[in-house]
């Protein structure tokens, strides 16, 4: 019986370990990588519009960079975000900014290139960690 509670324990104390590991690890930033995908926002609307599937296979977790024109501009409690126009009115690309500083000097209208992670498609397309 102590065996098992022994090894129980050590189990335990190594999933804690990873555990904290991988809530501690640093993330890639955007900022001076090489986006594996330049895109406009209307091409990635498009795609997710014609098969999500296949469009959350090619661009989900990877870095795209997506140059377009500035239709809102939205700060949140830690961070800013901004949505580009795709030219459809019920859905746009919207790239999440950690910083609100990150978004200062914007302006509704601006054409901006925005680096990011996809995170696929909810009412819009969503890339976050964006740096421009």
């Amino acid at each position: 019986m102590k065996k098992y509670i022994y090894i129980i324990l050590v189990l335990a104390i190594i999933g804690g370990l990873i555990g904290y590991k991988m809530v501690n690890k640093s993330h890639v930033e955007t900022k001076g990588v090489t986006a594996e995908f330049v895109l406009k926002p209307a091409e990635l609307l498009a795609a997710y519009e014609l098969d999500e599937a296949a469009a959350d296979t090619k661009y989900l977790d990877k870095i795209l960079e997506v140059k377009g024109n500035v239709k809102a501009i939205n700060e949140v409690e830690n961070g800013g975000s901004i949505s580009l126009d795709t030219g459809n009115d019920m859905a746009s690309v919207t790239c999440e900014f950690e910083s609100k500083d990150a978004v200062n000097g914007i302006k509704i209208g601006d054409e901006v290139t925005v680096k990011g992670f996809c995170s696929g498609k909810l009412m819009d397309i969503v890339l976050v960690r964006c740096s421009l």
